[in-house]
């Protein structure tokens, strides 16, 4: 977990400073210089141009602040063995949205230096954090730090979504299943696992069919908006969003000319607020007048 954070608290001052800001405060007289705290360096770096649209600055910061304190108050969850499961699934997550903050601003993948071998496969059952969070009847009471750990994990979530703002970057779920590899059919990765101890890791990676991954094109898209949208309502969010970017939403042919958008666009544009849809109208017609 500290190794996490510190490498965030880096990414971040790198950013800042590759914004054109600086890294330090005000230097004052007879103390040393200081650099920016993590939570400064934040502010900074999601204020910059920098800072991609297509990843929600306030869901990421919520997980930070989540594992920072835990970070920092490690102690008290000690005698709670079911928690981590719970903190393994937010680091998780901001593993990925350092990856992907860091391939947007710098060109960098940081899953080019990692293998497979490092990948955790168990035995049992992962606990579920969901389920950890809403306890069993007959369950142990969980101790008064874990208890507000949860609420405030509760009040950042219910922020977010009345924002209307994507939690998948606060926390996410991740469900790993072992199955005979007769029985995977729609799978994206399959790993293969041997018993012969020396033997190489096994990994096939599958092409995802986009249409089946993005069926709809943009005639298809409109009439399943929750709001009525106009054809250049939806190019003005999806460009200013930058969503045709993103593989998540956006599947390109560019010898036909051919764009396709995923599910995930639409409940995208649906989480959208009027005030954010105005703002990508104009912020797009003003890219024409430069």
């Amino acid at each position: 977990m500290i190794l996490l954070m510190n490498a965030w608290e880096l990414l971040l001052k790198a950013i800042v400073s590759k914004s054109g800001s600086r890294i330090y405060y005000a230097k004052k007289r007879g103390e040393p210089y200081r650099t920016l705290t993590s939570q400064d360096a934040f502010k900074v770096a999601a204020n910059s141009s920098l800072w991609p649209k297509t990843i929600p600055s306030q869901a990421v910061d919520a997980n930070i602040e989540l594992l920072s304190t835990y970070r920092n108050s490690a102690v008290h969850f000690y005698n709670e063995k079911a928690f981590s499961a719970l903190i393994y699934s937010l680091a998780q997550t901001a593993i990925l949205n350092y990856r992907d903050l860091a391939s947007h601003v710098f060109g960098k993948d940081i899953a080019d230096e990692i293998t497979w071998r490092i990948m955790p496969l168990g035995i049992e059952n992962p606990i579920d954090p969901v389920e950890f969070m809403k306890g069993s009847p007959g369950s142990s009471p969980k101790s008064r730090a874990v208890q507000d750990f949860l609420a405030y994990l509760k009040e950042r979530t219910d922020a977010l979504e009345s924002d209307g703002i994507d939690t998948q970057r606060l926390l996410t779920v991740f469900d790993v299943s072992l199955q005979s590899v007769k029985k995977i059919d729609r799978s994206d990765i399959v790993v293969g696992v041997t018993s012969e101890e020396l033997a190489d890791s096994v990994v096939v990676s599958r092409k995802v069919d986009p249409n089946v991954s993005h069926p709809y094109r943009q005639k298809d898209v409109l009439p399943k908006l929750k709001r009525p949208t106009t054809s250049y309502e939806w190019q003005a969010v999806t460009f200013i969003h930058e969503m045709r970017e993103e593989p998540r939403y956006c599947w390109r042919d560019k010898d036909a000319n051919l764009v396709k958008w995923s599910p995930d666009a639409i409940q995208y544009f649906n989480r959208l607020t009027e005030t954010q849809i105005g703002k990508a109208k104009e912020e797009y017609s003003s890219s024409f007048r430069k």
